[in-house]
């Protein structure tokens, strides 16, 4: 939108088997939208500042609405918000980098779903902290190499049933080593593959990920 200021949004897709029950479930996730704000013009050989804000909606399949026996969902069923900083600094011909982040997930009430004999009427997902830092190296004009390290709180999750009765989902600790590499196939265009590993106990064993940028034309001077 202007020289230091960004907007995203990210409309995810998602796709999931379970190979245990046989259920599968294709539909949109939960839609979100970004802004990153650079309040100082960057400065050679010195370190940059970005603010940045993330609104995540409920678009996606609540996993607080569904038959838990025979659906399965692909979002996260609240709304939440966050806001955090990141800062880079370029030692060419790496890019060292590091962030830190803090998001708050909304209330979900008036819900009704059968949890075995109980029927859930509220969500209480609590909050989240975040940290990461990492470096990219380019290795050629064509082709970057990035390596970092995330680790991620996440507060206790309360259910609360019609009956009274309280459910609490203990608090975890994330901690996950991503690998991507960015390949350029054209001028304005790079795609980034990712490979990810889970470090601790709560975190999934592996991840994949391929990603590139979609233009859209008339919507920029």
């Amino acid at each position: 939108m202007l020289d230091n200021l960004t907007v995203g949004t990210r409309v995810p897709l998602v796709v999931k088997y379970d190979t245990e029950d046989e259920l599968n479930v294709y539909d949109f996730g939960d839609i979100s939208f970004t802004a990153r704000w650079q309040p100082f013009a960057y400065v050679p050989g010195k370190a940059s500042a970005t603010f940045f804000g993330t609104l995540n909606s409920k678009t996606g399949v609540s996993p607080y609405e569904i038959d838990i026996k025979e659906q399965l969902s692909t979002g996260s069923g609240y709304y939440s918000v966050g806001g955090g900083l990141s800062m880079s600094k370029v030692l060419d011909p790496v890019v060292v980098f590091g962030s830190l982040s803090a998001t708050y997930n909304l209330t979900e009430d008036g819900l009704e779903q059968v949890r075995g004999a109980r029927l859930l009427e509220k969500v209480e997902p609590g909050f989240g902290l975040s940290g990461s830092a990492g470096f990219a190296y380019s290795l050629s004009y064509d082709i970057s190499l990035s390596i970092s390290a995330q680790v991620s709180y996440s507060d206790q999750t309360v259910l609360t049933f019609s009956n009274g009765d309280q459910a609490v989902a203990q608090d975890q600790m994330t901690g996950f080593l991503s690998m991507s590499l960015g390949t350029r196939v054209s001028d304005m265009t790079i795609v980034n593959t990712s490979l990810g590993i889970g470090l601790t106990e709560d975190a999934p064993d592996f991840s994949l990920g391929i990603s590139l940028p979609i233009n859209f034309s008339g919507l920029k001077e």
